[in-house]
């Protein structure tokens, strides 16, 4: 065989071969797809239709949620109305399309109740990789949208909690052992509904629990925290989009709202990088040894400029009756003269914050004020 034959025979065999790899990997991509598709979820709502005579999608979706003790179920996109709670004890993971949605029928305490206290103490039989994934549960105004409740490390992540009566989210709740790390990932607590003042995008008792990347908006409250070591990272809470019960008055969420809330009891509570964007007390904590790092104030003047001088909140950023708390590498920005910056009867410390706004009295107190100057470079020292 001559040199140019031995080449072509080369680039044949070479074209053959790589030819064959492609199908092979192909086939063997499309079958590793397959099977992790199939491996994601054991159980879809799509296999449990309405029975006769139900008239909602509670019941199917309990049976679906009841045949799926320790395994993934799916929920497909669309509407699913309940009239009763949908209950989960059985360490049942749900995963929802973004395009699906809960809906209360008729109002109830919760749409989702997540308990796993009966077994709580078991923990050999303990599912600790047990989650929620995705989609929207609304409250439509009559019924609270969640709550968890003897839980040991579960995951919570991308839900939409809208319109809920009392809460968005209730975190160990009810009686029974039972709550801790719960790891909470971009949640979204938006209230659209009128009538529900006094309400709380989240209202956590538990201990360990880490929140992360989550909204508020209109919620009286927006995170309402006691327990220990509960640890809330770029969450932000605004409000003010819901107009005023009555020309002249407070915008109805607005009034007393709270952006971050700690409860006396509490300990341990760490905010890092929050945000407090418009309610009448931005950090209100009776907490101790609660730190305050890099988080933010500020109220939307916008939100109240129909309100008559009379009808309007008394406002503070940080308002303490007690414990202890540290706040540092925070900003504060008032635009509202009547604003007072700290009242409070514990012992806080302040350091390094950040003044800006126009909002200031002459010679008023601001605690911490981090002065800026010239860095120069250390002179070397002469030989």
């Amino acid at each position: 065989m001559d040199n140019l034959a031995k080449s072509a025979w080369r680039r044949s065999w070479a074209g053959r071969l790589s030819a064959a790899c492609v199908v092979a990997l192909g086939l063997c991509g499309a079958a590793a797809d397959k099977g992790a598709e199939a491996q994601y979820w054991d159980r879809s709502v799509g296999e449990f239709p309405a029975l006769a005579g139900e008239t909602d999608d509670a019941p199917r979706l309990q049976r679906a949620v009841d045949a799926s003790a320790n395994k993934v179920l799916f929920v497909p996109a669309g509407d699913y109305r309940l009239a009763q709670t949908l209950v989960i004890t059985n360490f049942c993971s749900v995963l929802m399309h973004k395009g699906a949605r809960f809906l209360a029928a008729k109002p109830m305490d919760f749409v989702v109740r997540v308990n796993f206290s009966p077994v709580f103490k078991a923990r050999d039989i303990l599912d600790f990789g047990t989650f929620f994934k995705g989609g929207r549960i609304d409250g439509c105004g009559v019924a609270s949208c969640m709550s968890i409740h003897g839980y040991i490390h579960f995951t919570l992540r991308d839900v939409c909690f809208h319109n809920g009566k009392l809460y968005g989210l209730r975190v160990k709740g009810d009686p029974g052992p039972g709550g801790a790390e719960l790891n909470a990932f971009n949640l979204h607590f938006v209230n659209k509904e009128k009538g529900n003042a006094g309400n709380a995008a989240v209202r956590v008792s538990g201990c360990d629990d880490n929140f992360t990347d989550c909204w508020s908006m209109d919620y009286t409250i927006g995170f309402d925290i006691e327990g220990g070591a509960n640890f809330f990272t770029r969450c932000h809470v605004w409000g003010g989009v819901i107009g005023a019960p009555a020309p002249g008055e407070m915008p109805e969420y607005l009034k007393d709202s709270i952006g971050f809330k700690i409860r006396k009891n509490s300990g341990n509570v760490l905010l890092r990088d929050c945000y407090a964007d418009t309610s009448t007390i931005g950090f209100l904590s009776e907490g101790w040894e609660v730190r305050i790092l890099g988080c933010t104030y500020l109220y939307n003047m916008g939100c109240i400029r129909n309100v008559k001088p009379e009808k309007l909140d008394k406002m503070y950023v940080f308002k303490q009756p007690g414990g202890s708390m540290l706040v540092a590498d925070s900003q504060v920005v008032k635009q509202h003269k009547p604003t007072v910056i700290y009242e409070g009867n514990g012992r806080a410390r302040f350091r390094d914050i950040i003044y800006n706004g126009n909002g200031y009295n002459p010679g008023e107190f601001k605690p911490g004020a981090c002065v800026f100057k010239m860095e120069q470079p250390t002179a070397k020292p002469a030989n």
